[in-house]
C-alpha cells in the first residue's frame, strides 16, 4: 500500500476515535494491519521429477528457452541473465520433467542437458535472439 494511502487511513482512524466511533476505527485499523503484513514467502518447488527417455537435443532446449525462460525474464523486467541463472531456473522449473537421458553424466561429471543447453544458447545467439561475447556466460535478450 502506498505511504500516502496509509497516512490518510491513519488520519481517518484518528478522526473516528475523536468522534468516538470505535467500530469505524477498528475497521480502518484492520485495513492498515492487512497492509502491514509481510509478504508470504513461497515454498520451494517440489523435487524434480525424472521421466524415462533419451536426452533432448539442443533444438528442444532452444525452443524451451525461447518460449518459457525468455518470457519469464522479460515479464520480470530483466533483459540480462547468466548461464548459471538459466540452469538454476531449469532445474527448479515446476512444469518441466527432465528425462533419464538428460541427467546422465558425461565423463567430466556434468549433466548431458547442460551441454545441450549450452548448444541451444549458441544457436539462439546465432539467431539473434540473445547476445553474448564469444565464450561468454552473460547474455542479453533482444528487446526488439
Amino acid at each position: 500500500m502506498e505511504p500516502t494511502t496509509q497516512h490518510f487511513l491513519r488520519c481517518a482512524v484518528h478522526e473516528a476515535l475523536n468522534a468516538e466511533n470505535d467500530t469505524a476505527a477498528m475497521e480502518l485499523l484492520a485495513i492498515l494491519a492487512d497492509a502491514a503484513k509481510p509478504e508470504v514467502l513461497r515454498a520451494l518447488p517440489a523435487a524434480q521429477s525424472i521421466v524415462d527417455g533419451p536426452a533432448r537435443d539442443y533444438h528442444y532446449w532452444a525452443r524451451f528457452i525461447r518460449e518459457h525462460f525468455i518470457p519469464f525474464m522479460t515479464d520480470n523486467g530483466r533483459l540480462r541473465f547468466t548461464s548459471h541463472e538459466l540452469f538454476s531456473w531449469i532445474e527448479n522449473h515446476g512444469n518441466l520433467s527432465l528425462t533419464a537421458g538428460d541427467i546422465e553424466q558425461q565423463k567430466d561429471g556434468t549433466f548431458v542437458f547442460r551441454g545441450r543447453i549450452s548448444a541451444a544458447l549458441s544457436h539462439l545467439k546465432q539467431s539473434g535472439i540473445i547476445y553474448a561475447p564469444a565464450k561468454g556466460r552473460d547474455y542479453a535478450i533482444d528487446a526488439s
